[in-house]
Parts: C-alpha cells; sequence; structure tokens
C-alpha cells in the first residue's frame, strides 16, 4: 500500500510540475487570440458606423410608406362606411369583436380539452357554427328517437313503470315475480356454452355456487368498519398478497397493494398515485403519459381525471407498444409510461422489459395492465411448449400493475387488485383529512364504503382454485384458443392478429375492400355471437373464457365461414347494424363527431 501510495504522489508531482511549465505558453497563446479578437471587433464596429445613415434613410422610408398605406385604408374604411349612422358603426364595431372573442374561446377550449391533435380542435370549433351545430343537433334527435325504440330492456318512449317510487311498496312475492321477468328477458346459456367473447368467466357451475354462498354470508358487510368485520380486513390484504406472489412479489418484495371495483378503478389509482408521487420525488407539474394506441380506454379516462397529458404512440406490425417508440417520446414531463400484458384489442404482449430499461433511465412510474392476464400469463408460462416474456415485477422499474379478480380470477364482478413496487408510491392513492368536523377520516382508494361480500367471494375463489386450479384452467382455455385461431388462419378471406400470447385472437380481412368485417359481425350477431368489434385496423376479437369448450368453437368457425361467405358474394346482404356505425368512424377524420353521437347512445342507455 505504501508503495502504491509512493508512486501516485510522483505522478501527480510530475503532472503538476508539467502543468506549470505549461502555463507560460498557455499565457501567451491567450494574449495572442485576444488581440485578434479586439482588432476583428474594431473592424466591425468602422462597417457598423460606416452604414448607419444608410440604415436611417431606409428605416425613414418604411415608416413613410407605413403612413401612406394607413391613410389609404382609412381613405377605404371612410368610403365603405359612409352613410353609416355613428351608432351602426359602434353596433358592427362590438358584433365584430364579440364573434372574434367566441371564435377565440371555442378554439381555446378546444386546444385545452383535446388530445386529438390541431385537427381535432379545428373540426370541434367547425361543429360548434350555428349552421352546421343545428344539423348536427337534428340528427341526434332522429337516433336518439331510434335508439328509444330499439333500446334492450324495455322503457320505451312512455317511460317506465318505476320511474318513480311506487305509492305502496310491492310486496316480497311481487317484487321477486317481477326481478324473474324481467331476467327472463336476458340472455341464458348452459355450463361452457357461452357464445360471449369474455364477459363471462365463471364456467363451473359449482363454483358460482361457491361464491353466491359467500357472498350471502357476507351481504351486509362493509370492509370501511375493520372493528366490526375483521375477517375482511384480513381477507382482503391476502386477496392482494397472493395476487402479488404470483407477480414477482413475494415476501419480502415490498409489493404491496389494495382491492378495488374492478379494472378501471385499479388504473384510475395507479395513474392517481403515480402522478403524485412523480410531483412529491421528481417536481413534475404537467405530467405526461406515454401508452400505446392499443392501451385500454381507461387511460385515456384517468388522463381526463387527472389533468395527465397522453402522449399516444403507435404500435409495430405485431401491435405491440416497443421501446423505440417510447423513448423517443419521453421529456422532462414525462411522469408515467403505461405497458399492456396483454392489450385488449389483439391479445399481445408489449415489449415489458425493454419498456421497463427506458423507464429506468428516465426515473418514472412504469405501469403494467395486467387486468386481463394477470390470472392467465403466469400459468400460461407453467405450461408445457408456452413461452411468456417477463411483465411483472420481476422486471427492474415496473412500479404498478392492475390485476382483475373477476375475470380469469373467477371471482364476482366488482373486484380487481391495484399492486405497487413500495409503499411509498401507494400512500398517494390514500386520502387523509384531519380537520374534518366528523372526525379523523382516512380511505385507500376512491370508494368509501364497499361491499365487502365481493371481497370475501374473491378470496374464496381463489383459495379455491390455488395455483394448480388457474394452471388447468389456462390449458383448457389456450387449448379452445389454438382450435380458433388455426380455424381462422384455413380462411383465404380472413387473417389472424398478431401472434398472442394469451385465450383472445383477433382477426380481420385480407382485403377489406371485398369483404366488411363489420357486416360478417352482424351476421354472426344475429345468429346469437357476441364478438368485440375493433378498429384501425377494422377487426373482430373472441376471447375465450371458462365458458367455452371446444365444441363452443366449432360451431363458431362453422358460423363465421358462412357468414364470410354470405357477406362477400352479397355484400349488401346486411342492413343496419354496427356495420354503419364502425364503418364510418373508420374513414372520418373529425373524431369528435362520433364522440358526440356515442354520447347520445349513451345518454339513452341512462333513460328509463
Amino acid at each position: 500500500m505504501g508503495r502504491l501510495t509512493e508512486h501516485v504522489c510522483s505522478a501527480g508531482a510530475a503532472a503538476a510540475h508539467a502543468a506549470c511549465e505549461r502555463v507560460p505558453t498557455a499565457c501567451a497563446a491567450a494574449a495572442k487570440h485576444w488581440a485578434s479578437l479586439h482588432a476583428w471587433a474594431a473592424e466591425r464596429t468602422d462597417q457598423v458606423n460606416a452604414s448607419a445613415p444608410w440604415v436611417l434613410e431606409t428605416a425613414g422610408d418604411v415608416a413613410g410608406a407605413a403612413r401612406v398605406t394607413a391613410s389609404g385604408a382609412a381613405t377605404a374604411a371612410n368610403a365603405a362606411l359612409e352613410g353609416w349612422e355613428q351608432w351602426e358603426i359602434a353596433a358592427a364595431a362590438a358584433a365584430v369583436t364579440l364573434a372574434l372573442a367566441w371564435l377565440l374561446s371555442r378554439v381555446s377550449a378546444a386546444l385545452r380539452g383535446s388530445h386529438g391533435g390541431m385537427a381535432q380542435h379545428v373540426f370541434a370549433v367547425l361543429r360548434s357554427l350555428p349552421p352546421l351545430s343545428w344539423y348536427i343537433a337534428k340528427e341526434k334527435a332522429k337516433m336518439r328517437a331510434d335508439l328509444r325504440g330499439k333500446r334492450p330492456g324495455g322503457g320505451g318512449c312512455g317511460g317506465s313503470e318505476f320511474s318513480a317510487l311506487p305509492a305502496r311498496g310491492l310486496s316480497e312475492e311481487q317484487a321477486l315475480a317481477t326481478v324473474e321477468a324481467r331476467a327472463a328477458d336476458d340472455l341464458k346459456f348452459a355450463e361452457g356454452q357461452s357464445p360471449l367473447s369474455g364477459a363471462v368467466y365463471i364456467g363451473s357451475d359449482s363454483h358460482l355456487a361457491l361464491l353466491n354462498k359467500v357472498y350471502e354470508m357476507y351481504s351486509v358487510s362493509n370492509p370501511l368498519h375493520a372493528d366490526v368485520w375483521p375477517s375482511l380486513r384480513q381477507m382482503e390484504a391476502e386477496v392482494v398478497s397472493m395476487t402479488a406472489s404470483m407477480l414477482g412479489g413475494g415476501p419480502g418484495s415490498g409489493v404491496c397493494g389494495a382491492m378495488t371495483s374492478g379494472g378501471t378503478e385499479s388504473i384510475l389509482s395507479a395513474m392517481k398515485a403515480s402522478r403524485d408521487y412523480m410531483q412529491a420525488v421528481r417536481g413534475i407539474r404537467h405530467p405526461e403519459m406515454i401508452m400505446a394506441v392499443s392501451a385500454h380506454a381507461a387511460y385515456v379516462k384517468a388522463c381526463e381525471y387527472f389533468r395527465i397529458k397522453a402522449v399516444v404512440v403507435k404500435v409495430d406490425k405485431d401491435f405491440r407498444m416497443t421501446a423505440a417508440a417510447v423513448r423517443a417520446r419521453v421529456n422532462a414531463n414525462t411522469a408515467i409510461i403505461v405497458a399492456s400484458a396483454p392489450g385488449f384489442p389483439h391479445g399481445v404482449m408489449d415489449h415489458v422489459a425493454d419498456i421497463a430499461a427506458v423507464a429506468r433511465r428516465a426515473r418514472v412510474c412504469l405501469h403494467v395492465d395486467a387486468c386481463l392476464g394477470g390470472f392467465v400469463l403466469p400459468f400460461v408460462r407453467k405450461l408445457p411448449g408456452r413461452t411468456v416474456p417477463p411483465f411483472d415485477f420481476s422486471v427492474r422499474g415496473v412500479t404498478s400493475m392492475s390485476v382483475d379478480t373477476h375475470k380469469f380470477g373467477l371471482a364476482h364482478k366488482g373486484t380487481s387488485v391495484v399492486l405497487y413496487s413500495s409503499s411509498e408510491i401507494r400512500k398517494h392513492q390514500y386520502t387523509g383529512i384531519v380537520d374534518w368536523s366528523g372526525g379523523l377520516y382516512i380511505s385507500p382508494g376512491m370508494a368509501g364504503s364497499r361491499p365487502g361480500a365481493l371481497v370475501a367471494s374473491a378470496w374464496a375463489s381463489l383459495v379455491k382454485n390455488g395455483v394448480d386450479g388457474y394452471v388447468a384452467q389456462a390449458e383448457r382455455m389456450m387449448a379452445v384458443a389454438d382450435r380458433f385461431r388455426d380455424g381462422v388462419s384455413r380462411m383465404p378471406l380472413l387473417a389472424v392478429l398478431g401472434r398472442p400470447e394469451m385465450c383472445l385472437v383477433a382477426f380481420a380481412a385480407t382485403h377489406p375492400s371485398k369483404l366488411n368485417i363489420y357486416k360478417v359481425n352482424d351476421l354472426l350477431t344475429q345468429r346469437g355471437w357476441h364478438l368485440n368489434a375493433l378498429q384501425s385496423p377494422p377487426a373482430l376479437h373472441f376471447c375465450f373464457t371458462g365458458a367455452h369448450t371446444l365444441e363452443v368453437v366449432d360451431r363458431l368457425l362453422d358460423d363465421l365461414t358462412e357468414a364470410v361467405k354470405e357477406v362477400s358474394s352479397n355484400p349488401n346482404c346486411v342492413k343496419g347494424g354496427s356495420a354503419p356505425m364502425y364503418g364510418m368512424a373508420n374513414v372520418s377524420p373529425d373524431r369528435g363527431l362520433i364522440n358526440e353521437f356515442l354520447v347520445t347512445y349513451q345518454d339513452v342507455m341512462l333513460e328509463t
């Protein structure tokens, strides 16, 4: 050690000596440089002084021309307004000013409230102009009347029998009979025979009976009162812990979370917590969220709720978001990156590990949306011959996840789990109030009171299935999806989109100009099937669950073959349906106009 120190000191002394020897040389070079710079500045000063009279003369000419132009404009204006009364001139000026102010306010509002780019702002202003706005209002009124006559569940234009409280309450028998009569109109199907894409995930009648029994035991419970229902507190904590343990967050990992009412609330909770965390640790005041065009619609909702700017990137030819696409959009305001595992439209996973590396370097939050895949992908990975890229908390850089227990976790509808890599992020999901006259208050999420029965039945589903149950379910669903994918691949007019890691298959027409995929969907709907319509590109998908069997797949493939044949041979075989709306949505550049019609639809669905 002493010899090493001696060498270091000797080297330091030699370097210092050499530097001192170079000082005179460096000073001489600097003096020479400053002398040449002074000579250059003096030369430029002489040039400026010589040209100054010309500059002043030119400026005078410009000013004279401006006076002549102004004088001419004043003469033209006086001639145009000749014969006008003073009050008429004042009224016209006020009207023009108000019109310009109104137009400016509309443009400003559009710029503040839309993520659609400048074109959408322009369309918004045009739609607000009186002639066009009147026409749109007329068309929406027609649509509203048509929907009221066709909507499911009755009601019609005459209103509902129960649009107000009945003067005299029904008996228990009457109330039950009324519910049974209404339920008779709902879709019914035998175990394993669901015609629905997704929607119903429980394929076992006995499993559903178990959940219903547990629900009844806790039907009046509320997790808000942990002192009254301590068993609920324990079950909720265990649901979160069990979910985390299968996603790279076992004991000692620091991964924590909470239960929510569904995937959207899990997403909203994670976005709010991540936004506030990034403001606290990085001081980001104008947060931006980078997400793929295939990310779930709930992220757009989060941006609207929490004033986050959505930065939407395209996916690659396999419908996955890449790290390169994300890296190109990262800036000082980036607070959150969203990756999907998988994306809802096509069932394919974004490149989570590569995107996580970008998030780490940028020191931003990375949320992985596993609402659909959280209870499938970890178990598909255990199947022979199946590979699933890393996507959970085993990937360094993942800071939060959303996982739905009420989908492939086989729980009752109304439960999900949001997970965080640390409690430092999770605490920004909480709301604590210390100055309320009602007492001290703390809530872990958006809801105050919650149905404890759903917490209990979700717990029952997880412990009843266990790892072996979920692995068996994944094997059955993947076999069903493989059968369907292979069948679609053999149809010359259809093509499977992407290479899904999950039991979801998306497909499109190989030649959209020759086959309208939305008309195919309308024919399938007439045959009792319920597929999801996609756009950009126009496509359909079917999500296979525990409620589907190979027999269901074979029937679906037969009907799909017939529907494709019918539409390809007779493009006008379907009138109405969803094809016109989706067709317009795919070609109309005015996305706001499409949204106005969606709002009209939603208004009608919420009427009695």
